[in-house]
């Protein structure tokens, strides 16, 4: 049976197959170069998605997390195929350049010491097993991140688009028998996920048993087609029965357990490092902590998606507030001030003049707990950022300079209104303009006068 398959195998693909080492270090190179972009840009799209889509779930939080977990997966995978196909070309090297191999009568060791160097594999027995390890790797990286992919896809398309459609479109939400049935409705989903987990880290346990089979079999079929497990079967089934099964077993159930912690760690993260800190005495929440998203000039990397002012030291008299767009407010706005009312009533007005209305009747700014009036708001698009939102300008004149405290709520009643953002910032008025006397004034009166650099008072 074996010569009939090895006769059938094309001398290009036996060709390819001694030399895939070569495809296989140039992948690795280029995916690694790719995957190193990738989570900062899955940031930046659950920002845009949250905004600008669907603000109201945390499943994307979980997808991007699981996405990003899957990355981390491949990255070590990469790297650790990378550092043994470094290794085996050294192996090769020394292959060549040694043909005998390691020449134990130059050593003078005795005992154990000279066992040891007499039991040491030859280089062509390493290369060989280094071979074995390097595309094993290679193709388990490709696999866990699949699995990863395919095990969310799972979820999404028997629970959360199903429950998603029917909050759309159907307006069926979180309370009535419809809720309850669903409830039943998941908890069955999770326990046949769970089934496939169990079955996928026990390397088909479940499959032994000829009476449980039969039942199984068509769960596993509709677990197969929606984790997309025909693109890592083959690698997943070659690793299984040409390897050790119950190191393969232990690594799988490490897999799976931290996926899922390092995911809903990834998930409920607000700054790199939280989840392994020891700091005991530091806070993040609004009003206590100064978050660096919140001011123009610091939140390149992490602009928030609430609020923002240009700087956490404000020197003019004007004070710019821009408030993100997000789609999660819309129903709430428009609830409060209809558009439809507004147009009964002012028939004449354009729609964008109307919508901005909505605006301005939906946020209230206040500064130390005092209600500031805003004349207007702008549309406007954030280009540092890539952020649909509100502008408007808060004369702070008047301020005292010190700290002071922004904080932007909603104007509904007391029983739905939140806060979206609390800012700190600081007001110096040691630079002002300086308006009276005129220098030209100053002049006639004292041909010796030298003015100041602008902005410098007394």
């Amino acid at each position: 049976m074996n010569e009939d398959k090895q006769s059938i195998v094309p001398k290009w693909l036996t060709e390819l197959q001694q030399r895939s080492w070569e495809p296989e270090i140039l992948l690795s190179g280029i995916v690694l170069y790719g995957m190193f972009k990738v989570p900062d840009l899955l940031d930046d799209f659950l920002v845009f998605f949250k905004l600008n889509i669907f603000g109201n779930s945390s499943d994307i939080n979980n997808l991007v997390a699981l996405f990003k977990m899957g990355i981390y997966w491949l990255i070590t995978g990469l790297i650790l195929h990378l550092i043994c196909r470094g290794i085996w070309i050294g192996m090769v090297g020394l292959s060549y350049t040694f043909p005998k191999g390691i020449n134990s009568d130059k050593v003078d060791y005795k005992g154990k010491f000279k066992e040891r160097v007499e039991s040491t594999p030859s280089y062509e027995r390493i290369v060989m097993k280094l071979e074995k390890i390097s595309s094993s790797l290679f193709s388990l990286s490709f696999m866990l991140f699949m699995s990863l992919v395919g095990g969310y896809l799972f979820f999404l398309t028997l629970v959360i688009l199903p429950f998603t459609i029917s909050y759309i479109y159907f307006d069926l939400g979180f309370d009535g028998p419809f809720f309850e049935v669903f409830q039943i409705y998941v908890i069955a989903i999770v326990i046949i996920g769970l089934l496939g987990l169990l079955d996928f880290v026990s390397l088909g346990y479940l499959r032994r048993f000829k009476w449980f089979s039969k039942l199984f079999w068509p769960i596993h079929r509709i677990i197969s087609i929606l984790t997309l497990s025909r693109f890592y079967r083959p690698i997943y089934y070659g690793i299984v029965t040409n390897f050790n099964k119950w190191i393969f077993f232990l690594f799988l159930a490490a897999f799976a357990f931290i996926s899922i912690m390092g995911a809903g760690t990834i998930a409920n993260t607000i700054y790199p490092g939280d989840n392994i800190s020891r700091l005991q005495i530091w806070n993040s929440r609004p009003g206590y902590s100064a978050y660096p998203g919140n001011y123009s000039d610091q939140n390149s990397e992490q602009p928030s998606w609430r609020a923002q002012i240009p700087s956490d030291v404000i020197t003019g008299n004007v004070l710019k507030l821009f408030v993100a767009a997000h789609v999660s407010y819309e129903e709430r706005m428009l609830k409060h001030t209809p558009l439809d009312s507004l147009k009964k009533l002012y028939p004449d007005t354009t729609t964008a003049a109307l919508e901005a209305m909505v605006v301005q009747n939906y946020f209230k700014i206040g500064i130390d707990d005092q209600v500031i009036e805003v004349p207007r708001w702008y549309f406007h698009y954030k280009l540092e950022s890539n952020q649909r939102g509100f502008l408007t300008y808060i004369d702070i004149s008047n301020l005292q300079e010190g700290i002071h405290h922004l904080k932007v709520t909603t104007q509904l009643d007391s029983a739905f209104s939140r806060t979206i953002s609390n800012i700190p910032f600081y007001r110096d008025q040691t630079l002002v303009p300086i308006t009276n006397p005129t220098i030209q004034e100053e002049k006639e009166n004292n041909p010796d006068f030298q003015p100041k650099p602008f902005g410098i008072r007394d």
